[in-house]
């Protein structure tokens, strides 16, 4: 292990690391956790403070807080080694302490942004109306700082001229998201004018990227935000969760709310475990970043007839993650729990306090409140519900919930058992979703393999061990596998006595040129992509910091290829099982129980 990765370790406390994470309770000398790397209700994961290590003994994953960064974060080791240096406050030799690093560069100018538009928010005449909005809807002062808001001046090029003064380039600007391109012209413009500013900030507090309102009455879009970006992507992050993470731990619940304008008055009304989805759906990769802190979700959401599918979705979501989930529910006539919190505070923190269980909310919904003479009516009700309590993963709560409903509807349990049974059989296989997630795969794939290639150009002589690690077969994307297939084909036709001393780059260029691919061109802008990625990661580490990179590499790509193939298996068997298909039931499981020791070790 390098003297840096030591410092670094030395200097950071695991327990303490973590439980920005985690929910870590004491265990004499030690701490234990609910693992956030499988589902689980009692927790496994123990973490040794003297040792500095940590072992989950529900799924045996485990090591030193790189390990849990990385695996936590997706992260791989140059990029965990450059985080935890800089929370340890140890220079790295091979750190880029400029920023010049692309993604170091897109955080700084987003910090510079929002730092820019806060000072015209508290300063600047030009700010009025903003300011006057503020006050309308009651925030504090404090409020304004602890949430960074801004004012975004209504010209074209105002940010863009402040930013290109501090040295920032069009090309950064535009890559953070702050700018867009003239159409049919040269140059630049503002993305943001004239807008009341919501940064949005990461885990960590690094603003990445802005939710912007417009103060115009005739403008018919209310709020824009920032595009997809190297270092935003809207489906991994909650508004307010830097703000709200310690309240979700110590109230053990999180809030969820719609917006920018729910979360704020909350907060400032001592209601702080509250976040929003910003308008978007809410996402796996959302619940498993809460799941971190808290396994209960409280949703306030707005309940019309699109707010409601918008909520199904994120219940079915939640239940999917084993979380506990109960529907806020605000008196007639208040919308939002921003407007909520605006009449009377203690009216929220009621509503919060009086939320129902999912499926209790479902119960009085669908059975309560509808006409269950009706037999059409009688019978939509009854598989709506019915529908809800199957995706609870709980056997227990199944149970609990169809003898709650049978008695509900004195109805037997039989009946709604049979009733279950057929909803199964109907249910959809959703093929365009299957394409949408297929198509992500292929992108993920993608950076997976060019950092697979980066770590090669690194260690030439690791060749060998990284093809017996990473099968063909753990690669879905055909012209990613017919690349790699080629590598294998070059390594084994009289290279297999690769040295760290071999120019890797140069005999690939070359192998490629001789052995065309049906895109050509695909095979030359992965090296180059792959050789950049070497120069900025992972040129300078050493030998037991390459094989970590390695492990994190190999790891994935077998955890995504067990997880396709035990989801493949889970679908053969509903259809086996539900009499769709043909197959034997106790030679699927056997397969599937191979499969899951497979990636639990």
């Amino acid at each position: 292990m390098s003297q840096e990765v030591e410092e670094i370790k030395s200097k950071i406390d695991i327990a303490d690391f973590m439980s920005g994470y985690l929910k870590l309770t004491p265990a004499g000398a030690n701490f234990k956790a609910l693992c956030p790397f499988h589902n689980e209700k009692t927790p496994s994961m123990m973490i040794n403070p003297a040792k500095q290590i940590w072992r989950c003994f529900g799924c045996n994953e485990g090591g030193d807080v790189f390990s849990f960064l990385m695996k936590l974060e997706g992260m791989e080791f140059p990029e965990a080694k450059k985080f935890l240096a800089q929370r340890a406050g140890v220079k790295l030799a091979t750190y880029d302490s400029k920023g010049e690093g692309k993604r170091s560069k897109l955080h700084d100018v987003s910090n510079l942004a929002e730092r820019y538009w806060h000072k015209i928010l508290l300063e600047s005449d030009s700010a009025k109306d903003a300011k006057k909005y503020v006050e309308d809807r009651g925030i504090s002062q404090e409020t304004i700082e602890d949430f960074h808001l801004g004012y975004s001046i209504d010209n074209w090029d105002n940010l863009t001229n402040f930013l290109k003064k501090k040295e920032y380039d069009d090309q950064t600007i535009f890559l953070a998201g702050l700018s867009i391109k003239r159409n049919n012209a040269v140059g630049y413009y503002d993305r943001f004018r004239g807008r009341l500013m919501f940064p949005i900030l990461d885990i960590n507090g690094k603003t990445v990227g802005f939710g912007a309102r417009t103060l115009k009455k005739d403008d018919d879009v209310k709020y824009i935000n920032t595009p997809q970006t190297q270092i935003y992507n809207k489906s991994m992050v909650l508004y307010g969760l830097y703000q709200a993470k310690e309240a979700i731990r110590q109230k053990d619940l999180c809030i969820l709310v719609e917006g920018y304008m729910d979360v704020i008055p909350s907060h400032q009304a001592g209601v702080k475990n509250v976040v929003a989805i910003s308008g978007t759906a809410l996402t796996e990769h959302q619940l498993k970043i809460l799941k971190r802190y808290t396994n209960n979700l409280a949703l306030a959401l707005d309940m019309d007839e699109a707010g409601r599918r918008a909520a199904e979705r994120s219940i079915d979501l939640a239940l999917a993650e084993e979380m506990d989930v109960k529907i806020v529910t605000l008196p007639d006539g208040i919308k939002d729990p921003g407007e909520c919190v605006s009449k009377d505070p203690k009216i929220w923190q009621q509503a919060i306090d009086d939320a129902k269980p999912v499926i209790e909310y479902f119960f009085n919904q669908e059975v309560d409140n509808k006409d269950m003479t009706d037999g059409v009516i009688r019978k939509k009700s009854i598989r709506f519900v019915l529908a809800k309590i199957v995706k609870l993963k709980s056997r227990i709560d199944q149970e609990f919930w169809l003898k709650k409903l049978s008695q509900r509807l004195d109805i037997s349990e039989d009946i709604l058992r049979l009733e279950i049974k057929e909803l199964v059989h109907l249910e959809p296989t959703a093929p365009n979703v299957q394409a949408v997630v297929v198509d992500k795969q292929i992108d993920v794939e993608w950076e997976m393999f060019k950092k697979l290639l980066a770590v090669l150009l690194a260690k030439p002589s690791k060749m060998g061990e990284i093809i017996d690690r990473v099968a063909p077969e753990y690669i879905n994307d055909q012209g990613i596998l017919s690349i790699y297939k080629n590598i294998i084909l070059f390594y084994t036709k009289g290279n297999t006595a690769l040295s760290d001393e071999s120019d890797l780059f140069d005999l690939l260029n070359d192998w490629f040129k001789n052995n065309q691919l049906e895109d050509s061109q695909r095979p030359a802008d992965l090296l180059a992509e792959s050789f950049l990625l070497f120069q900025k990661d992972y040129l300078e580490l050493d030998d037991s910091e390459i094989q970590m990179a390695i492990d994190g590499i190999s790891r994935v790509f077998k955890e995504r290829y067990l997880k396709n193939k035990i989801n493949e298996l889970k679908h053969k068997l509903e259809l086996v099982e539900s009499g769709r298909a043909d197959g034997d039931v106790e030679e699927i499981y056997a397969q599937l129980g191979e499969l899951i020791k497979q990636k639990n070790f």
